[in-house]
C-alpha cells in the first residue's frame, strides 16, 4: 500500500514537470488593448443624492445619519408615474393595503405612514389619493423622526417635493394612454416674467377606465406657483393646488 502512494505521488510530480516545460514553450499570445469612454451623466440624475427631509435643508444623502430614499424626476418621467403608489414602488422596505379604497395607505417597515404624508416638510393629512403631475420628486425618510416632525410612527414618513417656479423657459405637454383604458394629459410652464420674479404652472386632466368592469377614474389637477426673489437671500413662494378626483371606489 505504501508503495502504490509513493508511485502515484512520483507521477503527479513527473507530470507537472511535463506540463510545465510544455506551457513555457508555447509562444506568448498579446491581446489587443481595449479602451472604453464613457461620458458624464446626466445632471437629472444627480438629484438622488441630495435629500431635505433628514434635515429640512438640502443635504447630500452621505452625511444625512439616517435611510433617505429618494425617487427623482428622471425616474418618475420613465415609468410614466400619475400615483403616490406607482412612485414609492420604487422604494424599498414599503408595503401598500387597500383601506377603504379611497386614498394612498402605505406602510413603512411594518408600520402604517397614513398620517406621515407632508408636502415640501409640512404634513399634509388629508385622507385621498395624490396626483403626480406637481411633483418633483419623493423622498422616503425611514425610522422615528419626531425631533423634526413631531408625532409620528416608528416606520417612518414620505416628503412630496412639489415643483417650483426655475429661471428657464418650459412648456411641455405630455399624453398618456394604455390598453387598460388611461387617458390622460398634463401640462407644465414655466416662465421669468421679471428679472426677480417667476412663475409656473402645472396641470393634469384625466377620464380613465379601470383593468376591472365598471371602474373608472375623472381627475382634474391644477397647481400655480410664484416665485419673488426679494434678495439672494429672501425669497417668497406662493403655491397652491386643486385637485378633484371623481372614481369608483376599489377594495381589491
Amino acid at each position: 500500500m505504501k508503495r502504490s502512494i509513493l508511485f502515484i505521488s512520483s507521477v503527479g510530480v513527473i507530470t507537472g514537470h511535463v506540463y510545465a516545460a510544455e506551457t513555457d514553450s508555447q509562444a506568448v499570445t498579446n491581446l489587443p488593448t481595449i479602451s472604453v469612454k464613457a461620458e458624464k451623466e446626466n445632471s437629472l440624475k444627480q438629484e438622488v443624492g441630495q435629500a431635505s427631509s433628514a434635515t429640512k435643508g438640502l443635504m447630500q444623502l452621505k452625511d444625512v445619519p439616517q435611510i433617505v430614499n429618494v425617487v427623482p424626476k428622471q425616474i418618475l418621467r420613465e415609468q410614466t408615474v400619475t400615483s403616490m403608489q406607482g412612485a414609492l414602488q420604487n422604494v424599498a422596505g414599503l408595503s401598500f393595503s387597500v383601506g377603504d379604497g379611497q386614498r394612498d395607505q402605505v406602510m413603512i417597515r411594518g408600520f402604517s405612514a397614513i398620517t406621515d404624508n407632508y408636502v415640501d416638510g409640512i404634513r399634509d393629512d388629508a385622507l385621498y389619493f395624490r396626483d403626480m403631475s406637481n411633483v418633483e420628486r419623493v423622498e422616503v425618510l425611514k425610522g422615528p423622526a419626531s425631533v423634526l416632525y413631531g408625532r409620528g410612527s416608528a416606520g417612518g414618513l414620505v416628503n412630496k417635493i412639489n415643483k417650483k417656479p426655475m429661471d428657464q423657459s418650459l412648456r411641455e405637454v405630455s399624453l398618456i394612454g394604455s390598453t387598460t383604458g388611461q387617458r390622460r394629459a398634463e401640462v407644465d410652464v414655466n416662465e421669468k416674467v421679471a428679472e426677480n420674479v417667476k412663475v409656473r404652472l402645472t396641470g393634469a386632466v384625466e377620464d380613465s377606465d379601470g383593468y376591472r368592469d365598471q371602474a373608472f377614474l375623472k381627475r382634474q389637477a391644477v397647481a400655480p406657483s410664484v416665485q419673488w426673489d426679494i434678495t439672494d437671500k429672501t425669497k417668497l413662494l406662493l403655491q397652491a393646488d386643486y385637485l378633484h378626483d371623481d372614481r369608483l371606489a376599489d377594495q381589491g
